[in-house]
């Protein structure tokens, strides 16, 4: 280890290219992989605040909250196996202006029913305020329309219905499927949908309960899918996801075997040394440990200083560019970077363990 320590503060130089390389391209994977879990939270930050719920919707929605309804007799199905601690879920896109602004602003409704023992409630920021407390034409918003100088208080216009809707509290990560969410009561739903639809009656379009419940307990017309199950199902989340995985791993094995392709010329430049040593009597296995351990620092000095570059931009990032680093991620990646980059780096071994004493220290190796 200190030989390996030695001749990087002896050629300071020709370490710090790489280590700047290094640090650019953890930086990189650290925020991707940041940019990654934003965008999924963006897409289901409700869902996953909600907790382990049960979700019952009709089969023919294969899952989609937005593509179910459920009946009044389906409810009743449900609450003869003895279930009446559920609430009623209804998830629609609209948009809505400020009373005093024209600019259209995206909102998803979420708007519930028999949520007495609160199965469906929102994290409300600052307020003692509820989505089961909320009278008609009130409204609780995600904090991101603070942003847009809404305040507690305000009336918002629901672009279609033109209902006015008194904003009662704020809730932190109430996203879904990219759009941020505005918590009405089944009432106030109604009510905005009949103004443009008369004949336009209340119905949930998912059950939702704490409680398990077996599908084969239930009518063949509703199915049951858990938190995981409903998120997979949400437009566009699953390919976006597994996109953005696939690439963040794509851009850390590249740039593993970028520091394995660097490594690799130094141990080319570096051939008559190696040729020196075994010809002293330098063992293979000593050269080896010199080599893994020189890899070993460079990675994890690179791995650290990308690391920190990525926690200290992340508070600067605009509201706009979704980005969440958490610690499960950042460990697995900044491991699996010094693995792999020790494994490609760690292929020059090959080329020195071919080395001739007597040809390289004579002027005939590469």
């Amino acid at each position: 280890m200190r030989i390996a320590w030695n001749e990087i503060t002896y050629q300071p130089k020709k370490f710090v290219l790489i280590e700047f390389l290094i640090a650019t391209l953890m930086f990189m994977v650290v925020f991707l992989s940041g940019l990654t879990n934003g965008l999924a939270a963006s897409v289901s930050a409700q869902i996953e605040n909600y907790g382990p719920l049960t979700y019952i919707l009709s089969t023919d929605s294969e899952g989609v909250i937005p593509y179910s309804s459920v009946t009044d007799n389906d409810i009743e199905a449900l609450e003869a196996l003895g279930s009446s601690d559920y609430a009623g879920l209804v998830i629609q896109r609209a948009a809505i202006t400020r009373g005093d602004d024209s600019n259209t602003l995206d909102i998803t409704y979420f708007a519930t029913d028999h949520n007495t023992n609160g199965t469906l409630e929102p994290a409300v920021i600052d307020s003692d305020v509820s989505a089961s407390d909320l009278k008609v034409n009130e409204i609780i918003l995600d904090r991101a329309f603070e942003d847009e100088g809404i305040r507690v208080g305000d009336q918002v216009i629901d672009k279609m219905s033109e209902q006015a809707l008194t904003v009662v509290a704020f809730a932190k990560n109430a996203n879904y499927g990219y759009s941020d969410i505005g918590f009405v009561s089944s009432q106030t739903y109604a009510a905005m949908r009949t103004k443009t639809d008369p004949n336009y009656q209340w119905q949930a379009q998912t059950i939702v309960t704490s409680k398990e419940i077996a599908a084969d307990d239930l009518p063949s017309d509703l199915m049951v899918a858990d938190r995981q199950q409903v998120i997979d199902k949400i437009p566009g989340y699953k390919a976006q996801n597994l996109t953005l995985k696939m690439m963040t791993w794509v851009l850390l094995v590249a740039s593993s075997s970028i520091l394995g392709v660097f490594f690799y010329i130094l141990t080319l430049q570096k051939l008559r040394q190696f040729g020196v040593l075994k010809a002293i009597g330098m063992r293979m296995r000593t050269i080896t440990y010199i080599q893994i351990s020189q890899l070993t620092i460079i990675s994890l000095i690179g791995m650290t200083i990308g690391l920190g570059l990525a926690a200290l931009a992340a508070p600067f990032l605009p509201s706009s560019v979704p980005s969440i680093m958490t610690l499960s991620d950042t460990v697995i990646v900044a491991v699996s970077f010094v693995v792999t980059s020790i494994l490609c780096g760690a292929l020059s071994l090959l080329k020195i363990k071919k080395v001739d004493p007597i040809d390289v220290i004579g002027g005939n190796g590469e």
